[in-house]
């Protein structure tokens, strides 16, 4: 038996209850930023919005909206429904979601675990644009078990986070491997050079 298998077992035996996030959590969005007003009040604090590229990033301001352990997701557009985890000093402009917990029964990084499994599947694309709105992120059900059933899967989820960047960066230097050896060896001198 796993210790997941043993928590499960000695806190949900019978099972866990699902609740929808707007009982555990605050929802709001956030501000209007123009590119303007990102060039005019450069800093170190991330904006993230609705891009995934460089994390959700679009810029870095000199102040920031928000301190501490929070959820973002993409509001508007292709990328809508992507779930992120912040964990520091940012701001976010309006076509990003945010999600803070008000309740001690949730950890952010295991509903973040769960939600980027299920947001995408909330997503309205009716008009053309996707979009999944705040009104809909707040009917969403997550399962919540036990705080140490969850701070096991989050554990275990980070660990496997880590071991996958530690796989794409070691294959990144093997394709950069691979291109500089096939580079050299289909490198000939033509006859008569």
């Amino acid at each position: 038996m796993s210790k997941i298998d043993e928590l499960i077992a000695q806190y949900c035996p019978n099972g866990v209850e699902y609740k929808r996030l707007e009982d555990i959590f605050k929802i709001s969005r956030g501000r209007v930023m123009s590119k303007e007003y990102l060039s005019q009040n450069k800093g170190k604090y991330p904006v993230y919005s609705s891009q995934t590229a460089n994390n959700g990033q679009i810029g870095k301001i000199s102040t920031y909206d928000y301190d501490g352990e929070y959820l973002t997701w993409t509001t508007d557009g292709a990328n809508a429904g992507t779930i992120f985890y912040r964990n520091e000093k940012f701001s976010i402009t309006n076509v990003c979601g945010l999600l803070k917990a008000n309740s001690f029964e949730i950890l952010p990084k295991f509903a973040y675990y769960v939600l980027s499994i299920t947001m995408k599947s909330f997503v309205s694309s009716g008009m053309g644009n996707p979009k999944l709105m705040s009104n809909i992120v707040a009917k969403i059900q997550i399962p919540i078990p036990p705080i140490p059933v969850q701070e096991e899967i989050v554990n275990i989820l980070d660990k496997f986070t880590e071991l996958e960047a530690e796989l794409e960066a070691e294959l990144e230097a093997r394709r950069k491997q691979y291109e500089y050896y096939r580079g050299k060896l289909l490198n000939f001198k033509k006859v008569n050079e």
